[in-house]
């Protein structure tokens, strides 16, 4: 069910697992997810500038029948409502073209529960659904097409331009793609070590122009053509830096894999910081 969830996002839900806890609530509901997703990801209110956190929280505790806590260990259900708002957030996704799914996408689907507790506070603090939407969806269209190539590190989805960023080279990148990017470089590649770029030699395919690391290729002299240093440039896993033969250090050298590349600044501040992003909150460190 959550698979395309952000970590943040998936952070929200485990978060409001624990604001139901602690009122002592039998199910899951809006309003949880409103002080999970506060908890997690506390810049999203600037789409409600007419509120804050604590007013939100005083709200709710005034709305709500406060039981006595429960034990986080204890199933929770999602009520029809929270069920309602997670609809609505891939809904939300979907029509702007998201792959993943946010916080920002949460954040309209409480919106779109339009009779639940936490859309009425968030409507009471200003909140502008329509102008969120047409906000994330410019963003998605002034971005350039090079930006946009960058963008990715697994299928090339598009890099979500809200939300916490990190600069790397000089531009913003969102922390949760960077963080994901080293998580699934973790998972599939363990050996990098810092070398300096050099050109590899290709074979090329004749007729389409395709190029292979595979130089035993070139033995078919019919299909395949061995250009010496005919590959002359990577780019970093992350950030798309171009790393190629130079005396700069911050071109001209890395981390790799044998494949892959790492730009000196991704690999020293996010692969030895995998604690970068991490979030601050005890419940879940």
């Amino acid at each position: 069910m959550f698979e395309r969830y952000t970590e943040k996002a998936r952070r929200v839900i485990f978060f409001s697992r624990y604001e139901a806890s602690h009122y002592g609530a039998h199910y899951i509901e809006t309003e949880h997810l409103l002080l999970g997703l506060l908890r997690e990801a506390k810049g999203i209110l600037r789409w409600a500038p007419k509120i804050n956190a604590e007013t939100i929280r005083k709200k709710i505790d005034d709305a709500t029948i406060k039981n006595p806590s429960t034990s986080t260990s204890v199933d929770m259900p999602l009520s029809k409502e929270c069920k309602r708002v997670l609809d609505f957030a891939k809904n939300e996704a979907e029509r702007l073209a998201h792959k993943h799914i946010g916080t920002e996408h949460l954040f309209l689907g409480l919106l779109d529960v339009e009779d639940c507790l936490a859309a009425q506070l968030l409507r009471e603090g200003g909140a502008d659904p329509d102008g969120m939407r047409e906000e994330l969806r410019q963003s998605v269209e002034t971005v350039n097409p090079r930006s946009l190539q960058r963008a990715s590190f697994r299928d090339r989805e598009f890099l979500t331009l809200t939300g916490e960023t990190v600069e790397i080279h000089g531009e913003r990148w969102n922390v949760d793609y960077v963080h994901d990017a080293i998580q699934f470089c973790r998972s599939s590649n363990w050996h990098w070590h810092k070398a300096v770029w050099k050109p590899r030699d290709v074979a090329v395919h004749k007729k389409s122009g395709r190029l292979s690391f595979d130089l035993n290729l070139a033995a078919d002299s019919e299909k395949f053509e061995l250009v010496p240093d005919g590959w002359k440039k990577d780019h970093c896993f992350i950030c798309r830096w171009e790393l190629y033969e130079s005396d700069d250090p911050e071109h001209g050298m890395g981390y790799t894999n044998g494949h892959d590349w790492f730009c000196m600044e991704c690999y020293e501040r996010f692969w030895d910081r995998p604690d970068f992003s991490s979030s601050s909150h005890i419940e879940i460190t």
